[in-house]
C-alpha cells in the first residue's frame, strides 16, 4: 500500500462528532490519487491504519472525507478534535470496489440506503451520477439519530435544489419526531416493504446501494433480493465490523508448517507459516509491508492473487464469486489449506 504525506486544507464540522477534511494533493500527485466514485482512502497515524472514504466527486478536483469520532477510537477522535489545518497526515492513494458503473446513455432508477457515517460513499457515488447522467433518478434513504447529528444534512439538500428532478431524499430518524411514521426508526426489512408499496416498484429499480452497518446490510440485501432483485443489482459496503467467523480458523488445516512465497513491490519473500494467524498477520510478523487496514474482511486493502496452492477463505464482504474464480483473496481472512502457497499483491 503506497501512502503519501498529504497537507489538510481545510476543515469542516459537519455535527458535533463529525468533520469533513479536506486534502491538498500536489499536481505530481493527482494522477495517483486518482479515483472513482464509492472508494476510500487509509489514513496512519503512529501504525494504526483507518479508511476513510472519499465524499467529493472525481470530477471536482477534490479529496474530502467526512469522520465521526467513535468512542474508544483513537484516530477519528483525534482527526475530529486535534486535527488542525496544515498539519501533514500519511495517505495511501484510493482504493475499493464499492459503487456502481457509469451508464450517461441510460435512463434508470437508484435506490441507495445509508445510516450514520455510512453516507460517505454514497454521497460521492450521488455527486458523480448526478454530474454525469440526465436522466438518472436517484432516491436516497438516509437514517440519523436526529437531525442535529446528520452528516452533510446541508449538502444533500443542495444537491436536491441543484437536481429537482432527478434526485430525491428521505430522512429517517431514530430519535426525532417525524409527521409521516414512515420515516420514524432504523432501516429494515419493514421499511423497504412500505417503500416499495409507496414510493417505488420493485421492477422499476435498476440498482441498489447500501451502506452502514452489518446488521443493516443484510436486512436490507436479503429483503430486496426477497422481492427479485438479483445479487448483481444490490451493492453494499460495511461501515462496521461484522461478528468474527470461525469458519476459516475451525477448518482442516496442514499438520506441518506451510511454506509461503509473497510477491510485494517487485521483492519475494520467504517464509514458515503454522497457520495460527491469518495469512496477512503471518507475513506482517514476518517484517513484511504487506497492504492492509480493516484486518476483517470489509475494505479490501489485503486483496492479492493466490498462484500456488490452497488457502481457507473465511467469510468476508468484499469478494465477488468472480474474484474468488479468479485467485483473488483476502489474506486477512485467509488460512492454510495447503502444504505450500504463493501470493502476489503486485497481480491485482
Amino acid at each position: 500500500m503506497k501512502f503519501h504525506e498529504l497537507q489538510v486544507q481545510s476543515i469542516t464540522k459537519l455535527t458535533k462528532e463529525s468533520v469533513r477534511i479536506d486534502f491538498k494533493v500536489p499536481e505530481e500527485l493527482k494522477p495517483e490519487f486518482k479515483f472513482k466514485a464509492g472508494q476510500y482512502i487509509t489514513i496512519d497515524m503512529d501504525g494504526q491504519r483507518r479508511d476513510y472514504s472519499l465524499c467529493s466527486s472525481p470530477l471536482d478536483d477534490k479529496w474530502s472525507v467526512g469522520i465521526k469520532s467513535v468512542k474508544d477510537g483513537y484516530v477519528s477522535k483525534f482527526l475530529n478534535s486535534n486535527l488542525k489545518e496544515g498539519d501533514f497526515l500519511k495517505v495511501s492513494t484510493p482504493k475499493g470496489k464499492f459503487g456502481i458503473k457509469s451508464e450517461p446513455d441510460k435512463k434508470r432508477t437508484v435506490l441507495a440506503f445509508a445510516a450514520g457515517s455510512g453516507i460517505t460513499p454514497v454521497l460521492s457515488i450521488l455527486r458523480y451520477t448526478l454530474q454525469t447522467e440526465k436522466e438518472v433518478l436517484l432516491n436516497l434513504f438516509y437514517c440519523n439519530r436526529t437531525p442535529k447529528e446528520t452528516m452533510f444534512k446541508d449538502e444533500i439538500e443542495q444537491l436536491k435544489e441543484q437536481y429537482p428532478i432527478n434526485f430525491f431524499p428521505h430522512w429517517f430518524f431514530t430519535r426525532h419526531k417525524q409527521e409521516n411514521p414512515l420515516y420514524e426508526g432504523r432501516l429494515n426489512a419493514d421499511k423497504i416493504n412500505r417503500i416499495l408499496n409507496i414510493l417505488v416498484k420493485i421492477n422499476e429499480i435498476d440498482e441498489v446501494l447500501v451502506c452502514g452497518p452489518d446488521g443493516m446490510i443484510r436486512e436490507i440485501t436479503d429483503e430486496f433480493i426477497k422481492a427479485g432483485l438479483s445479487e448483481n443489482q444490490v451493492y453494499f459496503e460495511l461501515f462496521t465490523p461484522p461478528a468474527p467467523s470461525a469458519d476459516a480458523e475451525t477448518a482442516e488445516q496442514p499438520e506441518t508448517e506451510v511454506d509461503v512465497t509473497v510477491e510485494l513491490d517487485g521483492d519475494e519473500y520467504n517464509f514458515k507459516w503454522d497457520g495460527k494467524k491469518s495469512l496477512l498477520d503471518a507475513a506482517l510478523d514476518e517484517g513484511i509491508d504487506a497492504p492492509y487496514s480493516c484486518k476483517g474482511g470489509i475494505c479490501s486493502s489485503c486483496m492479492c492473487r493466490l498462484e500456488e496452492g490452497e488457502v481457507n477463505l473465511g467469510e468476508n464482504f468484499v469478494l465477488t464469486d468472480q474474484d474468488i474464480e479468479e485467485g483473488i483473496i483476502v489474506a486477512c481472512c485467509s488460512r492454510p489449506k495447503s502444504d505450500k502457497i504463493k501470493i502476489n499483491f503486485d497481480d491485482i
